[in-house]
This record gives structure tokens, sequence and C-alpha cells, in this order.
């Protein structure tokens, strides 16, 4: 007997295709969802990207505009609102978020990074002896500068950073008693201190600190990194004339930064003593036969200035050129004004 052959009924067979429809279509629809989620998801963070690089291209080009004034007052200190934001300074650009601007010329002492919703910006003109350019010094009132010394030179270099700076003075005796106070970042000044390494106070465990090395009596300054073992020494011995260069050495943090705006500043003074040398001995055959004259036809002391700054960096004995020179011509001018003759700066 041949056995019958089962069929489903026709009701269970289109119930089960419209469960497979069903299930389909639900498939679909989570594929298409999934989709226009993440179009929109696109559109949200290219919106954010677009609206952030907006936000810093704006950002940078009113810090340009306050650079450019800053520069323009020499001797002053100014404490500017900003908003919460962090600039990365190197030594031809500054950097906030993707925007960023070249400093051209400009010589800017600052650490890596400025952080927070203020800056403080500080202008000095560097004179050897006359107008060479204006430095301009940043940084963040969350960077906390603190001068570790016993004598005199301590004093001076604390009482010559701007009141608006986060800073603070020890003795080389209490260093090692300081506490975190909720400091971002600490750097330390050690004047005249020749240990050739420092250990971190245990109250600053987990702080963000670095150093600086100052032999006043060298009149020289080394860097100091933050290790496993403290603060060692980073990068060369670098020699320095005017407190101008000092305080850039304080200001930036990072050796090789620091090492480019020096080479530009005496790139700068070599250029300036060249057109001061040039422009002297145009002046000489005015005063041809008189007292005048020999002050001005090829003046050996803007001369020495030019030779010790035609090749970078500058060894003893171009400092020594230097200091010699920035001395003399002041006498110079000084005795120039006596005779009634025309200033050289």
């Amino acid at each position: 007997m041949r056995a019958k052959k089962f069929r489903f009924p026709d009701r269970i067979r289109k119930s089960r295709k419209a469960q497979a429809e069903t299930q389909f279509n639900w498939i679909f629809v989570l594929i298409v969802g999934a989709l226009i989620i993440a179009f929109f998801a696109f559109i949200v963070v290219k919106q954010r990207s677009a609206s952030e690089a907006k936000f810093s291209g704006k950002i940078s080009q009113q810090l340009n505009t306050i650079l450019v004034s800053a520069k323009v007052s020499s001797g002053t200190v100014q404490e500017i609102p900003t908003p919460e934001i962090s600039i990365r300074f190197t030594c031809n650009d500054y950097y906030i978020g993707p925007a960023s601007q070249r400093l051209g010329s400009r010589v800017v002492f600052a650490p890596e990074y400025v952080e927070g919703n203020s800056i403080i910006t500080w202008t000095l003109d560097w004179n050897v002896p006359y107008k060479v350019t204006s430095f301009l010094y940043i940084t963040s009132p969350l960077v906390k500068y603190v001068v570790v010394g016993d004598g005199r030179a301590a004093e001076k270099i604390y009482d010559a950073l701007p009141d608006k700076l986060t800073k603070q003075t020890v003795l080389m005796s209490n260093y090692i008693t300081l506490s975190d106070e909720g400091d971002r970042h600490v750097r330390f000044i050690f004047v005249d201190q020749t240990a050739p390494s420092f250990d971190i106070p245990i109250g600053l465990d987990g702080v963000d600190v670095s150093g600086l090395k100052v032999n006043t009596g060298e009149r020289s300054v080394q860097f100091l990194v933050q290790s496993e073992t403290g603060l060692i020494t980073s990068g060369q011995v670098y020699r320095y004339i005017e407190d101008e260069i000092l305080y850039g050495a304080i200001f930036a943090d990072k050796p090789d930064e620091y090492d480019c705006l020096v080479k530009r500043a005496y790139s700068r003074l070599n250029i300036v003593s060249s057109v001061y040398y040039e422009k002297l001995n145009e002046m000489a055959p005015m005063f041809d036969a008189t007292n005048c004259e020999g002050f001005y036809r090829r003046n050996s002391d803007i001369n020495s200035l030019v030779t010790a700054t035609d090749d970078y960096p500058l060894d003893v004995a171009d400092y020594t050129a230097i200091g010699n020179a920035k001395s003399d011509l002041r006498d110079t001018n000084t005795r120039l004004q006596l005779q009634s003759c025309p200033l050289i700066y």
C-alpha cells in the first residue's frame, strides 16, 4: 500500500511566507534605520568639526591681534581673558585646535602649552645697546613659577618677574617641603645651585613640573626636565648677556624651542648692526675733519657685533665681544653727546 504524501494546508504555507516577509521587512527597516542614523551622526560630527575649526580660526586671529598689540608697548604686562582654550607654541607657529598662525620674525617665549581662560603677556625691548627687537613672553595663571635660592640674585630674578604671574620664592632648605596647591604646572628656577639634579618634593607627587638652573656668575642657564629620579638636566648650557634672554629661558620650557628663538634674536642683532654700520659710514663724510668723524667711520664696536653674530651658536669669545661692544657703544654715545655730535643710537 502506497504511503500518502503529507501536505501542509494552504493557510500554513501562507502563514510561513508572511512570517518570512515580515522578518525580511524588519531586517530591511533595521538596515535602513542604521544607515539613516549613521548619516545624521556623520552630519553632526562634520558640523561639529566645522564649528570647532571656525571657532579655532576666529580665536587664532584674535590672538594674533593681541600678540601684535602687545608687542607695541614695551614694559607692559597684561592679563587677557580668553575662552577656555589650549594654545600650543613652537618657535615658528602657534596652534589652537586645527587652526595655526605663523609667528614670522617675532620672538615669543612661552611654554609649549598655554591653557586656561586667560593668558598673561609681558613685553620687553631687547637693547644691545640700541633696540634690536621686542621680546614677547606669554604664560598662563595656571603655571606657577617658583624661584629657589638663598641670595640676592634669586630675589632679583623673583622681583623682575611680573606680579601678575603666579609666583613664589623659597629658600633651598625649604624647597623639599613644598606641597601641591592646585597648580596645573610648577616651574622651578634654581638660582646658583650647583647640584646636577634635584629631587621633586613628595608633596608635589603627581604634579607636572619642570625647571631651570641659572648660574648668575657665569650668566648661563640649563633646562631641567621631569624624570623618575627627579628633575634632571636636558640640553646644553646656554649663555646670556642681557636679562631679557634669561627671562626667555624661564618662560620657554623646551630647550630646542628656546635655542631656535635665541638664534632668531641674534640673527636680528646681526641685521640691525649691519644697517647701523653702513649708516655710520655714510654719515662720516658729512663730518670730515671734525671731532665727530672718527666715531662714525668703520666703527669697530658695531663691526664686532656684526662679526660675533655672523654664525650661531655663539661661542664664549662671541659673547665676550658682544658684552664689550655693548659697553663701549654706551661710552661712545656719552662722548658724542658731550661733543655735541649726533648720537649713534
